[in-house]
Order: C-alpha cells, then sequence, then structure tokens
C-alpha cells in the first residue's frame, strides 16, 4: 500500500491560498493575486465579495468544482452552513470590523487530513476568536494590513486568543510584515509552499 503524499499549502499572495490534500484535492481560498493556478479547482472558497478576494476566473475548474460564498455559508439569521466537499470539511466562523459587517463575510475552519486549519479572512479581533482555542488549530493565517483590518499587534492578540500551532500572516499592502512575531510564528513568503503536518496537541 502506498503512502499517500503529505497536504502542502501554498501561500500565493494577499490572501490568496491554495491547498492540496493528500488524495489531491485543490482548493483555492480568496483567488486575487497574481500567481499559479494552473492546478485544477475542486473547492474555491470566497470569504466576502471585495475585489481583492474574489478574482474567481483566475482559476481553472473541474468539471465538478464547487464554489462557495457569502451568499452559501451565511444564511438570513446570521448562522452558518457547513460543507464538507472532497474530503475537506468547510466550517465558516466569524469576521467582522468597520469595514465588513459580520453578514457579509465569514472567516473559515478547514479540516482535512487530520489538520485543521483556520483562516481569519478580513477581521478585526473578536470575542468569537476564543472559541478556536479548543479546537487545536494547526494552522491559522491573520490579516495584518492595520488599514481595512487590524494591524500587527491586534493580529498577535488574535494568535494567542487562538492559539494555533503555526501562526501566518497575509494580507499586510504596504505594512511591515516582520511586525507579526507571535509565539509559534511560521512567516511565509508570497508563492511559497509547505509541507502540512499535524502538531503535537498539549
Amino acid at each position: 500500500q502506498t503512502e499517500l503524499p503529505s497536504p502542502t499549502l501554498t501561500l500565493i499572495g494577499h490572501a490568496s491560498i491554495k491547498i492540496k490534500t493528500s488524495e489531491g484535492a485543490v482548493v483555492y481560498i480568496d483567488p486575487y493575486y497574481q500567481g499559479d493556478y494552473s492546478e485544477k479547482a475542486d473547492l474555491i472558497l470566497v470569504s466576502h465579495e471585495h475585489s481583492d478576494h474574489n478574482k474567481v476566473s483566475l482559476v481553472k475548474k473541474n468539471e465538478d468544482c464547487v464554489t462557495l460564498r457569502v451568499k452559501d455559508t451565511i444564511n438570513k439569521d446570521g448562522s452558518y452552513n457547513t460543507f464538507e466537499y472532497s474530503g475537506v470539511k468547510i466550517e465558516p466562523v466569524a469576521a467582522a470590523n468597520k469595514n465588513h459587517k459580520i453578514t457579509a463575510i465569514n472567516g473559515y475552519v478547514l479540516t482535512f487530513d487530520g489538520i485543521t486549519l483556520y483562516f481569519a479572512s478580513d477581521t478585526s479581533l473578536l470575542p468569537q476568536m476564543a472559541d478556536l482555542a479548543q479546537r487545536y488549530i494547526d494552522y491559522a493565517f491573520f490579516p495584518i494590513d492595520g488599514k481595512y483590518n487590524m494591524g500587527a499587534a491586534e493580529a498577535m492578540e488574535c494568535a494567542q486568543m487562538v492559539n494555533a500551532a503555526h501562526n501566518t500572516p497575509i494580507h499586510w499592502f504596504d505594512a511591515d510584515p516582520a511586525a507579526f512575531v507571535p509565539e509559534n510564528l511560521l512567516f511565509m513568503a508570497y508563492g511559497e509552499t509547505i509541507t502540512l503536518e499535524k502538531a503535537e496537541q498539549p
């Protein structure tokens, strides 16, 4: 029996991420930043409709590709719908700030290959983030631009609340990503690909 390849994650740039699971499912989150979108998508997640998060036209799609947007993930009463496609469980979670209404955006908790990943999306610190500490998040991604969202200092507070095994800054525009220095920092350059590994739980 051949071992499945390890899942990988590419930070294409800005808030655009590509995940490839051990079974070869390809997931794009918030496609926008110029980069390599050549692998066909099985799943596209659009956290909200701002133009720097939803350039779905960049992505080539497999025939049964599913695209999830806020109209699919958030109900009229503000509750969230959970999905599972291609071996990936998708749980929308709260994201919001003065530029992003809580009913028009969500972050994501994704579970696949035994790994739990938190994509904060465009947000500032929210009390709901404290609930994620019980989830033993392996990888967390926080915006740090300080213009449309929280800056690095507030993002570090979020990282402390979520208590993930790896914390990566995204969405920095002209802010200095070196200002984000939480515990368990995993800095990724735009275009970098890493192999995802399950963290030891405390």
